[in-house]
């Protein structure tokens, strides 16, 4: 893996986990109702879109459990009508496609740290 690439997934985990840190426990009905975080929301999500669009086709080859399709289409996540109508997409891309990226990314992160102690 590039060394490029480690510095996206690393700019992706944190607004993931900014994402997170927006979120916590909140409900579906309380993100509909409150504007500034889902403008929040939906400014991380177009980083992470944009920072995965960066990632070599080598880690995407690597790791084909991820939809690319989804993170590629973050990049119009403030700016999608649809997007900002329904904010279920915005809801469902959070609690279920950004876990399994983090899973990823956790796990190319382990390989990388046996790779260092060989």
């Amino acid at each position: 893996m590039k060394e490029e690439d480690q510095v996206h997934l690393s700019n992706i985990s944190t607004m993931i986990n900014e994402i997170d840190a927006y979120i916590g426990s909140m409900e579906y009905d309380q993100f509909s109702r409150e504007e500034s975080i889902r403008q929040s929301v939906a400014t991380n999500l177009q980083q992470i879109g944009e920072a995965a669009d960066l990632l070599s086709d080598e880690f995407k080859e690597n790791f084909t459990s991820v939809d690319y399709n989804v993170l590629n289409a973050l990049k119009r996540a403030k700016f999608d009508e649809a997007w900002e109508v329904d904010h279920r997409q915005i809801w469902n891309v959070v609690k279920n496609d950004l876990p399994e990226f983090r899973n990823v990314i956790e796990t190319r992160s382990e390989q990388l740290d046996q790779q260092g102690e060989e």
